[in-house]
């Protein structure tokens, strides 16, 4: 009795240190691009303080942007809590990009920690072409080396979305998708993914001199890309920087 004991509390610990070592992991990795699933705490030894704070009250579709000096008072006309988001304002190789930061809350330890669970880059001084993405946004240059790659039509803007899917499969990912974008257990290719949305006009046969106008950066993958295939006309295309 006194061996199984035993035995029960080796097995326990071992466990116990196995969970805890897969809870140190989560909390301490971000994703390949460098800034997804990074704490708040994290951008912002990162990027420092932002330049706005933006927020979304559901249900009542309140939009604000506000500056951080601003963050406690508006807090206080929310009738729940509201997670704030970062917007920077940032300057790569001369060009001038707006980085919209978005967080979702983390639950999964038993608390509450903000992580990016997206974000977007526009570029302020207007399109740039494909090819010279990596080159200014260097978070984006893993869609060199992605092995599928996703054309979409948007027909409520008449452009065409270009989804660069990474397919490094982990299970940070697996569990960032599970928390942040989808509960459909049926998922198992969750992957760092690039949405890049062309400029209206573009032509459907995409180059590397095919002009972007804002980059989605999150966690997707092609069964849930599927999903929505009849919708958008998803096609599986070459990737154009290869």
């Amino acid at each position: 009795m006194v061996k199984k004991m035993r035995s029960m509390a080796l097995v326990f610990s071992l466990c116990s240190i196995l969970f805890g070592f897969v809870c140190s992991l989560h909390a301490s990795e971000s994703l390949e691009d460098g800034i997804l699933w990074l704490t708040k705490n994290a951008v912002r030894e990162k990027f420092g303080t932002p330049n706005y704070l933006y927020c979304e009250e559901e249900p009542f579709r309140r939009y604000r942007i506000v500056t951080p000096e601003e963050e406690e008072g508006l807090k206080k006309t929310f009738l729940y809590d509201v997670p704030l988001h970062d917007l920077y304002y940032l300057k790569r190789n001369n060009t001038n990009i707006e980085l919209r930061i978005y967080y979702g809350v983390d639950r999964s330890n038993g608390g509450e920690t903000y992580r990016v669970s997206e974000y977007y880059v526009n570029f302020t001084d207007g399109p740039v072409p494909l090819g010279k993405i990596s080159g200014l946004i260097p978070e984006c240059k893993p869609i060199h080396q992605s092995p599928k790659v996703f054309q979409e039509h948007m027909f409520n803007l008449n452009n065409y979305r270009i989804i660069f899917v990474t397919d490094k499969v982990s299970s940070l990912t697996n569990h960032f998708g599970s928390i942040f974008v989808d509960p459909d257990k049926d998922i198992k290719d969750w992957s760092l993914t690039y949405d890049v949305i062309l400029t209206e006009g573009e032509s459907e046969n995409v180059s590397s001199n095919s002009m972007v106008k804002e980059i989605i950066v999150s966690v997707d993958g092609e069964y849930r890309i599927g999903k929505t295939k009849h919708v958008f006309k998803t096609r599986r295309i070459n990737n154009p920087l290869q």
